[in-house]
């Protein structure tokens, strides 16, 4: 019993299969991507963006139909975005993570 249970654990795919974070002049553009075994207009996304060292979120997006989210940085520093996904019909919500990216300014001499 033990053996279909683990089997069927691991068929499950995880909703959000990862998320895309890079930046672009002064912004930091952030992608999601879930399984392709459900229906993207099911869910509805949200973004926070952190920076290390302020425990609030610098910004927060409210959720939307669309899996992409774009920040104007107006400070170098280390990022993150924590992005909500909501099924529509049972308001459940799964988030992730991303890993930490770096905006620096390079200053002529």
């Amino acid at each position: 019993m033990k053996k279909r249970l683990r089997k069927k654990m691991k068929k499950q795919e995880e909703l959000i299969q990862g998320l895309d974070v890079f930046i672009s002049d002064d912004y930091l553009q952030v992608k999601c991507h879930i399984s392709r075994k459900v229906t993207p207009s099911d869910y509805e996304f949200a973004f926070y963006t952190y920076q290390t060292g302020i425990p609030e979120a610098v910004d927060k997006s409210k959720y939307t139909k669309f899996d992409t989210h774009q920040v104007l940085l107006k400070s170098g520093g280390e990022y993150r975005v924590k992005v909500f996904v909501r099924h529509l019909k049972n308001n459940e919500v799964v988030t992730k993570i991303s890993q930490p990216i770096r905006k620096t300014r390079i200053v002529k001499l």
